[in-house]
């Protein structure tokens, strides 16, 4: 292989269907496609025009040499969008800020953090604090912007405890609001077949947080079992036990902290996650070559 016979792609799935589409309309007679952190969402086919789209954009998801992620449950990726198993490659993902992370001192200013804006199940956690005597802060963007990104948030007959703060999204200042925390929770909704709420328990970990997520993709055989506490998505009942269990547990909160912590910063930065993604791709010229 000629070290310009590759084009890395990291760009947004309907970005990624056009760079198909152009390779197909020349035959094939340019660089093989890698694709890096496709995001896909579990495809709707309520209609014939949706099951035709999708029948078009399996086809069109052959173009790709590899499929380079995140995370290793791919399954999803495979049963919904026909990708083989065998086209898929894991690396890990990085700390996002971790420069700016490293400048932040974390306290403990007695409150559950919950943040983030792609298919948060904050309606859950919502009904966890209900049964809890602790405040809760949901740090997220306004109803639209997490609505287009499949998060769920009723503000209607919010318990005392529950306080609501719309963010803008700069990184410093959602960073400070996990910092000063007890305990980071991150309910996830159903259905994920891609890493959802990655970089917000990454962030946290980084930050000596221990961390309460629902198991999904993300998570499950990504991070060591004691650097998280995880639950069933969207249940209730779970969610609320695992909170009281570890809000009740100092010790089980700084032991799944400190394990969270290391391996976070064993991920580093950008720097890291660059010099992964280069390494996959000597190692794909390599084995090409042979």
């Amino acid at each position: 292989m000629k070290p310009h016979d590759v084009a890395l792609i990291n760009c947004a799935a309907p970005e990624l269907v056009k760079v198909c589409f152009a390779r197909w309309l020349l035959f094939g007679r340019c660089a093989q496609i890698i694709s890096l952190d496709t995001v896909l969402p579990i495809p709707k086919t309520n209609t014939l025009k949706q099951r035709l789209k999708l029948s078009a954009v399996r086809w069109l998801f052959k173009q790709p040499k590899i499929f380079i992620e995140y995370f290793r449950r791919t399954e999803g990726y495979t049963h919904h969008y026909g990708i083989p198993a065998d086209k898929f490659s894991y690396i890990p993902f990085k700390v996002n800020g971790l420069e700016m992370i490293q400048k932040i001192t974390p306290s403990d200013q007695g409150y559950i953090f919950c943040g983030g804006n792609t298919r948060r199940d904050f309606n859950s956690l919502i009904e966890a604090a209900r049964q809890i005597d602790h405040p809760v802060r949901i740090v997220t963007m306004g109803d639209g912007e997490i609505t287009k990104h499949g998060s769920a948030l009723s503000t209607d007959n919010l318990p005392s405890n529950v306080e609501i703060v719309r963010h803008d999204g700069e990184r410093k200042s959602f960073l400070e609001h996990i910092a000063g925390a007890s305990l980071v929770v991150l309910p996830v909704l159903k259905g994920n077949i891609s890493a959802t709420g990655i970089s917000v328990y990454l962030s946290s970990m980084a930050l000596g947080k221990c961390v309460i997520i629902s198991s999904g993709p993300a998570i499950d055989d990504v991070v060591p079992n004691d650097a998280a506490i995880t639950v069933p998505p969207e249940d209730i009942p779970a969610l609320t036990s695992a909170i009281k269990t570890t809000l009740d547990d100092p010790n089980l909160r700084e032991k799944t902290a400190t394990a969270g912590k290391a391996y976070a910063l064993s991920l580093g930065g950008e720097k890291n996650l660059y010099m992964n993604v280069i390494n996959q791709l000597k190692e794909l010229n390599s084995t090409t070559a042979e």
